[in-house]
């Protein structure tokens, strides 16, 4: 099970050679897909394992698995 976070939390994840960071806007529990900047992005999501859409600095927004994901 990984960590739980919560919608207005701030987390950061490993991106290349060096790490991305946001804001949780949404939280989900079931299987979720997203359209971001034209791509289709698709998590595999449950109550132990949710996704989570994040909205960084810059205004992209990224779908990501909780597992993915740690306190910034």
């Amino acid at each position: 099970m990984s960590k739980q976070f919560k919608v207005g939390d701030t987390v950061e994840w490993n991106w290349g050679p060096g790490t991305g960071a946001g804001r949780i806007v949404e939280r989900h529990t079931d299987d979720v897909e997203k359209t971001i900047k034209g791509s289709t992005i698709k998590r595999n999501a449950s109550d132990d394992e949710p996704a989570y859409l994040i909205e960084q600095d810059d205004g992209d927004r990224v779908l990501k698995s909780g597992s993915e994901l740690r306190a910034a």
